[in-house]
């Protein structure tokens, strides 16, 4: 569902159709390109989304460090916490089977948070809307031509539309909407894949009802736990396409029980029923190597995606919405500047990534001949794709 106060039900109004900035998505990325635009700028801006909310969406749990994120925003802390679950720690069986907790309490930085990724996705759209954003939502996308401008050809509503826009910010998500049809180079190191399963209840007993993730290996992946607001729980396991394929792990009941297989996760498994929804998702690693200083540029997903375990992504949706605003900004008023700057942040912060990420699975080697863990060391092979 979308916030209330950011559907656009009523049709377009005079002058709604040509604005200065088209956002292509309304998630976390779009919807930060959207406020800071709104907020720091005179600039026009459409904020375009093809659906409504999925309340079942990965990225469940954020650290503190998200909190200054928001601030910048202008989403105070008290709004922000109100409809979250408090996340006090961190607990791991990687590289054994002994469980290590972290504890958020001595960070200095507080708690982090188990989202309610519908009230979050919706507190953010709805933000963007208060401050002028036109919010059009749900829209289907039938095309984009340049030119002098953009023109955007959408169908909402049952009717055509076109809106006209000197600059475009893509934050479609990993369907990367501009990083396709302008064809930019895109590195993706991985196969990686997510099934997600989300109950309507927390474990038998309350085990996990501690408010911390849990992730545990396996021999052919690793799997991770949070309990949501609600009660409510989300439990995923992540692998590659090639494994998945060769243990049918889209059959749920045959994923309960590989879940069964596992020591801490099995524990808890055990007092769960059937999901509310069973879902994949590609998790895979990639970014796209944007342009320098054309009339358009990507955030979040769209233009840089990470292994779940490296916990980067919304923090990277907002942070990088951020920062796609400011190149927008100096395009449309000065005709560029900030474009090659943020294009360079994005692949040294992916390299970075990249080498985090291969130390951190080279730490699991208690399965040294599985499929799974020999690719993650190899990086399945880095390759550009179209």
């Amino acid at each position: 569902m979308a916030a209330p106060a950011a559907a656009d039900l009523g049709g377009a109004r005079a002058g709604d159709d040509e604005v200065d900035v088209i956002i292509l998505g309304a998630g976390p990325a779009g919807a930060a390109a959207a406020i800071t635009l709104r907020r720091h700028t005179r600039l026009r801006v459409a904020l375009v989304e093809r659906r409504l909310f999925d309340p079942f969406r990965p990225g469940e749990t954020v650290s503190p460090a998200l909190f200054p994120l928001m601030d910048y925003l202008g989403i105070a802390r008290a709004r922000f916490e109100e409809r979250h679950l408090q996340s006090y720690a961190h607990a791991a069986a990687w590289g054994g089977d002994k469980l290590v907790v972290r504890d958020f309490l001595f960070n200095g930085q507080g708690s982090g948070l188990h989202l309610d990724r519908l009230a979050f996705d919706s507190m953010l759209l709805e933000q963007a809307g208060q401050l002028g954003a036109q919010i059009v939502q749900p829209a289907e996308l039938l095309g984009i031509s340049g030119g002098a401008r953009w023109a955007v050809a959408l169908r909402q509503g049952g009717r055509k539309r076109t809106l006209g826009a000197a600059y475009l910010i893509d934050c479609s998500g990993r369907s990367s909407v501009m990083v396709r049809q302008q064809q930019c180079p895109v590195l993706q190191t991985d196969r990686m894949v997510g099934v997600y399963a989300y109950y309507a209840a927390g474990p038998a007993g309350g085990g996990e009802r501690l408010q911390r993730t849990l992730v545990e290996t396996t021999e052919q992946g690793w799997f991770y736990l949070a309990p949501l607001p609600g009660a409510r729980t989300a439990l995923a396991f992540m692998t590659d396409a090639e494994t998945l394929r060769t243990l049918d792990l889209l059959d749920p009941a045959t994923w309960r029980r590989h879940a069964l297989a596992s020591t801490h996760i099995g524990a808890l498994v055990r007092g769960l029923g059937a999901p509310q929804a069973f879902r994949q998702y590609p998790v895979h690693s990639r970014v796209a190597r944007l342009p320098a200083n054309a009339a358009w540029t990507a955030a979040g997903d769209a233009a840089a995606s990470f292994d779940p375990v490296s916990s980067l992504g919304i923090g990277h949706a907002l942070s990088s919405g951020i920062h796609a605003a400011r190149v927008a900004h100096a395009y449309v008023e000065q005709g560029g500047g900030l474009g090659e700057g943020y294009r360079q942040s994005l692949l040294a912060h992916f390299q970075s990534y990249a080498a985090t990420r291969r130390a951190l699975y080279a730490n699991e080697r208690r399965w040294p001949g599985a499929g799974f863990w020999q690719r993650r060391l190899a990086q399945e092979g880095e390759r550009a794709v179209a």
